[in-house]
């Protein structure tokens, strides 16, 4: 009797630890930490352009840097806390920063979703880990509009989780990287239509976006040249 006492008391002492040990939902680790919103948080890029123009039939590489800052919040159409984001604009580290653009960020509870250019992005998921697939183009009206047929198709996956990774300028830890598109028709050789998009964007915990390469191009057989941009992003200041 006493054993069968002191087992029963064994076990509710293991229950009440295992108990006391859960972790609430909302503390579980989700991702979030590799989007990070707060005022005043900000990262400059430097940015790199090649724009192809068939039409004068010319290449040009362009060179200048950005500065994203969080300046304020609002609610957005479902109540949801969403951040205004301001972005600067100059030529090199010699210059005076100037306005460009706002857009803004919803962390919602699943997932980030990102309004630039009154296009919605989907730019995250929670929880962030491997094998997870979604299509971060879903309000981007792709199909109906010739102009954005470009980003249909896209396939948004983690393709790396939490590690280093060099941008070009810096190496970032506990990195995730984000796959959207990879996209190719066509040859390589520029004797037939061709079309190429490929976009990646990597993000680092407590920082940010850290890298993005998007490129979209086309190559004509009547004009013999591509057009369309190659933009790569590469983080060099943040707070």
């Amino acid at each position: 009797m006493k054993i069968n006492m002191l087992y029963i008391i064994l076990l509710l002492a293991i229950f009440s630890a295992c108990k006391r040990a859960v972790i609430p939902a909302s503390e579980v680790e989700l991702g979030k930490e590799y989007f990070p919103l707060a005022l005043g948080h900000y990262i400059e890029y430097q940015v790199d352009s090649i724009v192809y123009n068939d039409f004068n039939k010319t290449t040009d590489t362009i060179h200048f840097q950005y500065r994203d800052e969080v300046a304020d919040t609002f609610a957005d159409n479902e109540g949801r806390k969403s951040f205004i984001v301001n972005r600067y604009q100059r030529l090199d580290s010699t210059s005076a920063w100037a306005e460009n653009v706002t857009y803004y960020i919803t962390q919602a509870n699943a997932s980030i979703e990102v309004v630039e250019n009154n296009l919605r992005y989907i730019k995250m998921v929670f929880p962030v880990k491997a094998n997870t697939n979604w299509d971060g183009n879903i309000y981007i009206p792709s199909v109906s509009n010739p102009e954005l047929n470009w980003l249909n198709g896209w396939d948004y996956h983690y393709a790396e989780i939490n590690s280093d990774f060099d941008n070009g300028i810096q190496t970032f830890p506990n990195s995730l990287r984000v796959a959207e598109a990879n996209i190719y028709a066509g040859d390589s050789l520029g004797t037939i239509y061709s079309q190429r998009t490929f976009a990646q964007e990597v993000y680092a915990k407590n920082i940010g976006l850290i890298y993005k390469e998007l490129v979209n191009w086309e190559y004509q057989e009547n004009t013999h040249y591509r057009k369309g941009f190659v933009l790569v992003y590469r983080a060099i200041h943040h707070n």
